[in-house]
């Protein structure tokens, strides 16, 4: 399961107002940490995806440098 549809189905179970206060902040408590799981792996892609953009840029293959 990702974790936004992860995200999606405790939000739910929050709007149905059937939890105790202890439960409401347990599925709180797991959104945040699922919320900053997928900031996570979000930023390693973005990452990951300037080093590759990097490495394809080269100078001296630069048409408008010639």
């Amino acid at each position: 399961m990702e974790d936004k549809e992860a995200i999606e189905i405790l939000m739910q179970l929050i709007d149905k107002g059937s939890l105790a206060d202890k439960e409401r902040e347990a599925v709180l408590t797991a959104v945040g940490i699922l919320s900053w799981s997928a900031l996570g792996q979000s930023r390693i892609k973005s990452i990951a995806k300037a080093q590759k953009a990097k490495k394809e840029w080269r100078p001296s293959e630069n048409k408008l440098l010639k």
